[in-house]
């Protein structure tokens, strides 16, 4: 069922739906915020690995084509998130990329993700991606309360 709910936040922020300026995570928020650290997180380590021999910039830059849509909602949704504070999403996206700039990188390590993101690029649609994202990023780095459910 958390899987079905992941698809169906993915397909909405995929349709464009606008966020609210609540001054709270709201679900449309956090599985942004999933998503822009997933892809983070894999652009960091894609560059990583490259850094140490390993390229996996192929399926990295696949998955990216692949998911496009999905990742560019994402970064719209938290972009109007953040806008109300000037450079709030510069700041987050930078601490983001920090947090995974700095991993331990290894030439087993790069492989598991290259095949994280071949995988994804060969399997188009948020059923997949939503699965995947859940899944590497159950808590996603973003700073808010909760809104409170109605």
């Amino acid at each position: 069922m958390k899987r079905l709910g992941a698809a169906i936040a993915l397909i909405s922020l995929s349709f464009g739906q606008s966020a609210q300026a609540q001054g709270c995570l709201d679900g449309q928020t956090l599985t942004a915020a999933r998503l822009h650290e997933f892809e983070a997180m894999m652009m960091a380590v894609s560059l990583r690995c490259r850094a140490i021999g390993v390229d996996i910039s192929a399926g990295y830059e696949a998955m990216g084509a692949t998911h496009r849509p999905a990742f560019a909602a994402a970064g719209r949704h938290l972009r109007t998130f953040f806008a109300d504070v000037p450079h709030a999403y510069d700041a987050y996206a930078t601490r983001l990329g920090n947090r995974y700039g700095g991993g331990a990188t290894d030439p087993a390590h790069c492989r598991s993700f290259d095949a994280v993101a071949r995988n994804l690029a060969a399997a188009p649609g948020v059923a997949a991606l939503g699965k995947v994202v859940f899944a590497m990023v159950t808590e996603p780095r973003i700073s808010g309360a909760t809104c409170q459910k109605p």
